[in-house]
């Protein structure tokens, strides 16, 4: 913003940003947040790992004491600031789980810095929904045709899936998609439902607050915030009621089949091998 004289003028520039790679490894001690902090890696990494792994590892269980994890990731910062540097992405990552060992790496598809994960064989990572919108929450109850209800003490349908989590855990967005609504529901509380692609919509209830921005019409991309954990409407304690539609029938959201990603063409998958 310039003064001319009488008059205020405001434009935009872009910001030049200065990007540098950064290598870390953490040995697993007790848990993927704790293993990273004892390496110095940014605790922003532990929420993208879990989100390339979303569905293949379970980060509550599947972890043990000496599992291991190498990753190269981009940071950048303002030219000249003295400002802590931003982490961009994940290039690349090697994380032995278990005696299993899971890869990615950062390719870019199209224009505009688009992209995805692929395996070192140039199998896609990308899934149109995530599993988990709760990184590192347990699951406290399934999806079941018969389930005594907690507070009403009768036997009747659990449609969805419940993650606990400590009150204000930030809630994600499974998929891209639209609000079709953000408010009050009765037994559920605050919730907020997302119309997506081919029939497919989503639930998520009890939460404490929604993120800022989040109303019906807000197009939402996936792993966005869109509220937080809490125990509002019937329920016991804090958790994520998550609910996971096709042409509005209740599924399991952890036993459907999600559609894969387009595979590389010959053109990228020359590119992919360089």
């Amino acid at each position: 913003i310039r003064r001319h004289g009488d008059r205020i003028e405001a434009r935009e520039d872009p910001i030049a940003l200065e990007r540098q790679v950064v290598m870390g490894v953490a040995e697993i001690r007790t848990s993927l947040f704790a293993a990273i902090d004892a390496a110095g890696i940014p605790e922003a990494i532990a929420s993208q790992v879990a989100d390339i792994l979303d569905g293949e590892v379970d980060f509550n269980r599947d972890l043990r004491r000496g599992d291991t994890l190498r990753v190269v990731y981009e940071v950048v910062r303002e030219a000249d600031s003295l400002d802590a540097p931003t982490v961009s992405r994940i290039l690349a990552m090697e994380f032995l789980v278990n005696r299993g060992r899971h890869e990615a790496v950062w390719f870019g598809r199209g224009e505009a810095g688009e992209g995805e994960y692929f395996s070192f064989d140039g199998r896609s990572l990308r899934k149109a929904f995530l599993q988990h919108p709760v990184e590192f929450s347990r699951i406290s109850s399934g999806f079941s045709n018969a389930r005594m209800h907690p507070i009403l003490k009768y036997t009747r349908e659990h449609k969805g899936v419940d993650f606990a989590a400590p009150t204000g855990t930030r809630i994600r967005s499974s998929g891209d998609g639209v609000v079709e609504f953000a408010g009050q529901q009765r037994g559920y509380g605050n919730v907020v439902e997302i119309r997506h692609r081919n029939g497919i919509s989503t639930l998520y209830a009890h939460m404490n607050g929604f993120a800022a921005g989040v109303h019906s019409g807000t197009r939402v991309a996936q792993g966005e915030v869109i509220g937080y954990v809490g125990s509002t409407g019937w329920s016991t304690g804090p958790h994520l009621h998550y609910e996971f539609r096709v042409n509005g029938d209740p599924v399991d959201p952890l036993a459907v089949v999600m559609p894969e990603s387009a595979p590389l063409d010959a053109a990228e998958r020359e590119r992919f091998a360089a």
